[in-house]
C-alpha cells in the first residue's frame, strides 16, 4: 500500500534519528515534502529517458493521478476553464500535466500548448481551418480552445506534487521506487544536516586557534 502524505515525513523523521524521538521543527514536514517533489521529479526524469524508443515521453502509469474536473466560464477573459484540484509536478515541456480529454470521450485527448502560442499560430492558415481543442496552464487552472460547447467536464491525468495533497492522501509512485524515493530523501537531508554542522563549527570561537 502506497504511503500517504504524512505517514511519509513521519518515516523520514524517523529514519533521520535512528528510531530515537526527535522534534518536528528539525525535520519539519513541508521541508520534507517539498524535498520529496524535487526527489520524485528526477526519478520521473529518470524513468522517462529509460526507454530509448520512448523519446523521454512516456510516463509509467503509477505516477498519475485521475480527475474529473467541471468546465467554467471566465467571463471577465471570455475563455472556458477548469480549476486542478492539486498543483502539477515541474516536468519538462509540462509533462507533469499528463493527458486532457472529454469525459466519456477520452480516446481524443487536447492539444497542450504553451501559454501564449495563440497570438503566434492564428495567421497560420491550416491551424483555422481544422482547428483542434487546446488547452494551456496558467498557475492552477487550464484554459481550453475550440472547446465543444456541450462540454462540462474533462478527464484530467496528472502527477500531482506532493506539497498540494491532503495528509492523508498516498503518494502516487511504483512500489518497485519507494526504496529510492526514501533513500534519496533521506540523503538530501543528511547532506543539509551536515552542512549546517560546519557552518555552526564554523562561527563557534571555540573553534578558532
Amino acid at each position: 500500500m502506497a504511503l500517504t502524505k504524512i505517514e511519509l515525513s513521519e518515516l523520514v523523521r524517523d529514519l533521520m534519528s535512528g528510531g530515537d524521538p526527535v522534534r518536528e521543527g528539525k525535520f519539519h514536514d513541508t521541508i520534507i515534502w517539498k524535498l520529496a517533489d524535487v526527489v520524485l521529479g528526477g526519478l520521473i526524469q529518470e524513468a522517462m529517458w529509460k526507454d530509448p524508443d520512448s523519446n523521454g515521453y512516456e510516463i509509467n502509469g503509477s505516477f498519475l493521478t485521475t480527475f474529473v474536473l467541471d468546465v467554467k466560464d471566465d467571463s471577465d477573459r471570455g475563455e472556458k476553464y477548469s480549476e486542478l484540484e492539486h498543483s502539477v509536478i515541474t516536468l519538462k515541456d509540462n509533462r507533469g500535466l499528463h493527458r486532457v480529454s472529454e469525459r466519456g470521450n477520452t480516446e481524443f485527448a487536447f492539444d497542450q500548448v504553451p501559454n501564449g502560442s495563440h497570438d503566434v499560430f492564428r495567421p497560420l492558415e491550416a491551424h483555422n481551418l481544422n482547428p483542434r481543442t487546446e488547452f494551456y496552464q496558467e498557475g492552477n487552472n487550464i484554459y481550453y480552445r475550440n472547446l465543444g460547447l456541450a462540454v462540462e467536464k474533462v478527464l484530467v491525468k496528472q502527477i500531482s506534487a506532493i506539497t498540494g495533497l491532503d495528509e492523508d492522501e498516498p503518494i502516487a509512485i511504483p512500489a518497485t521506487m519507494e526504496d529510492m524515493f526514501l533513500e534519496r530523501i533521506i540523503e538530501r537531508l543528511s547532506i543539509q544536516v551536515r552542512a549546517q554542522q560546519d557552518k555552526n563549527n564554523d562561527s563557534n570561537p571555540n573553534m578558532l586557534i
